[in-house]
């Protein structure tokens, strides 16, 4: 290239970075602002996946951070996030990093608890229990090496039927968001007593996660869709739901993942703060002047 252009190419180069430095960056948005909540909180899904890049899961972000957003409006200051089903520990890791980001962008503090025999999968029952598909010891854990790459989460191993009834007994922060991947029908009817807990323990609307209920051979008469069924048939006042539509509410590059069809909410109607503003509808500003 001639001298004389190089000049030019870089004097237009040097006036273009002038601008650029010169030009004010876009104000932050002002979610206060916004009829919904959800941009609120999809925008902190997506800060923390932008910031935790391979060791996050988005569904277990969203679930925690409705329920940790929830806890705000309640002025509830402690949470407890749950996995149940823990194997090699991704997930654990996930939502125990997760809850950080949470926690410092919400205010509310949270406790990371992952449930697992330790030892695999117990053997299954019967044909609810799908043992075309599963079968005993699958999915072992390296304790030790899961503590290890743990920060603030628990464990607590053993049998659910046996060390949920004592978690309970313990009484923990309220429980916000549950991810249900036991895999057994069996195993998850030995879990879900956490929704049958005083209302004192649970958020009014606890988020649900159920990652067995998709494809495969997992039906209504099997599984956590059948483990689900019979819960909701045996309790008036407590309920299991699918977030309907969930995909039109979660960030925009996730429309299309398999997760936000397993995206559920536990109602808990006999909850004495059920009926209490959450936030998740913005109310307009009164003006009293």
């Amino acid at each position: 290239m001639p001298n004389s252009l190089f000049r030019r190419a870089l004097r237009k180069g040097a006036r273009t970075l002038r601008h650029l430095m010169q030009e004010p960056s876009p104000a932050p948005h002002d979610f206060s602002q916004d009829r919904f909540a959800y941009g609120q909180i999809n925008a902190l899904v997506e800060q923390i996946a932008e910031r935790l890049g391979a060791e996050q899961r988005s569904h277990y972000t969203w679930g925690m951070a409705h329920g940790a957003y929830l806890a705000q409006h309640l002025g509830i200051e402690r949470i407890t996030v749950i996995e149940l089903g823990v194997a090699g520990g991704n997930g654990l890791v996930a939502l125990d990093r997760a809850a950080v980001e949470v926690e410092r962008a919400l205010g509310v503090g949270i406790d990371v608890l992952g449930f697992d025999t330790g030892a695999g999968l117990p053997k299954p029952y019967d044909a609810r229990d799908l043992p075309n598909l599963w079968s005993p010891g699958d999915f072992p854990m390296d304790e030790a090496a899961l503590q290890r790459r743990l920060h603030r989460a628990r464990l607590i191993l053993g049998l659910v039927e046996d060390t949920i009834p004592r978690f309970l007994a313990s009484r923990p922060a309220p429980i916000a968001f549950i991810s249900f991947d036991l895999d057994l029908y069996s195993s998850t009817v030995a879990a879900l007593p956490l929704l049958e807990a005083d209302p004192a323990l649970l958020l009014p609307r606890v988020q649900c996660y159920l990652d067995d209920i998709l494809g495969f051979t997992f039906a209504e008469f099997n599984g956590e869709r059948l483990a689900i069924a019979e819960f909701n048939d045996a309790h008036p006042q407590r309920k299991i739901s699918p977030i309907f539509g969930a995909r039109f509410y979660v960030p925009r590059r996730y429309t299309n993942a398999i997760w936000v069809d397993k995206l559920y909410m536990a109602h808990i109607l006999d909850h004495p703060r059920y009926g209490d503003y959450d936030g998740l509808v913005r109310r307009p500003r009164m003006d009293l002047s």
